[in-house]
């Protein structure tokens, strides 16, 4: 029995002439907290879309559970694609919204859906339209924890969220995964804010994965070094120069205990890891050599 939560086989779909997945390809683990990462337009969100079955593949196939989410009613009771955009009933009261979802997903727990609007002050008497932009992602992300269905997708859950009420929502994540252990897949523009939350992250990049690989290892894929005379190394492993007013420092491909990383300490060199944001950054940035001293000249 496979162990896998999701398989994609080199899935396509376009939105008229725009390729929205390319190939996309990867196999995720069960019961992992994985990040889906990837700039405006990469793919995420059509990607959960056909998780959903909202969308279905041009060509390649995707399998959650084992099974095709397309018209899979026993299927969509154990996946929840949750994105705070998406359009409720707007004069529905709080109750109500539990309440549909009490029906909708077997699993549902109710009990802890009330539990977490109390902690986040929202009276289930309150309407739907009452709601601020924050509250309604947090509305959204209450509701689609307490499914706990074997496939989360959270799709930027945090969008309008105050910082203090994010933090809480991390801890009870974490917690509820320890709990209830599943598959979690979320997309966010801050990788650093919740990178203490993922075993593992997939980049995405027009459509296609770049990668998909445990946290840790994520974190020792490059390296930064800063210092004078830059130019003065040359290796293939080196993806970025740059110099100017603001310092002069080189990525490189390794980890700080590479043999090019040793070296350029041993120089002088001052030698910190990639995060794996900047590192995400760094592969997928359309103008890798752009040079903004050019602005000042």
């Amino acid at each position: 029995m496979s162990n896998y939560s999701i398989v994609a086989d080199n899935i396509c779909f376009s939105y008229k002439k725009k390729q929205a997945l390319n190939n996309l390809s990867f196999s995720l683990n069960e019961n992992e907290i994985i990040g889906l990462i990837g700039a405006n337009g990469s793919g995420k969100t059509t990607f959960f879309n056909i998780c959903n079955g909202s969308l279905i593949p041009k060509s390649g196939k995707l399998t959650i559970l084992g099974e095709k989410p397309n018209n899979n009613i026993a299927l969509n009771g154990e996946l929840i694609y949750s994105n705070s955009t998406l359009t409720v009933g707007e004069h529905y009261k709080l109750k109500q919204i539990l309440d549909f979802y009490n029906i909708t997903y077997p699993h549902f727990d109710k009990e802890f859906a009330n539990k977490l609007l109390d902690l986040f002050k929202l009276s289930n008497k309150s309407t739907v339209a009452s709601l601020s932009k924050g509250k309604k992602s947090l509305l959204h992300l209450i509701c689609a924890l307490s499914t706990r269905a074997k496939i989360t997708c959270l799709d930027e859950p945090f969008i309008g969220i105050d910082i203090e009420s994010r933090k809480l929502c991390y801890e009870i994540i974490l917690r509820d995964f320890i709990e209830y252990p599943r598959t979690f897949i979320i997309s966010s523009h801050n990788l650093t804010e919740i990178e203490g939350l993922l075993s593992e992250i997939i980049l995405i990049d027009d459509g296609s994965t770049i990668f998909y690989k445990d946290i840790d290892t994520v974190r020792e894929m490059m390296f930064r070094a800063d210092g004078d005379n830059i130019e003065n190394y040359i290796s293939e492993d080196i993806i970025i120069k740059k110099t100017g007013e603001l310092g002069n420092y080189l990525i490189a491909k390794g980890s700080i205990n590479s043999k090019l990383a040793q070296e350029m300490s041993a120089d002088g060199f001052k030698i910190s890891p990639v995060s794996p944001e900047d590192l995400c950054i760094y592969l997928t940035a359309k103008n890798k050599e752009s040079d903004l001293e050019c602005l000042w000249q």
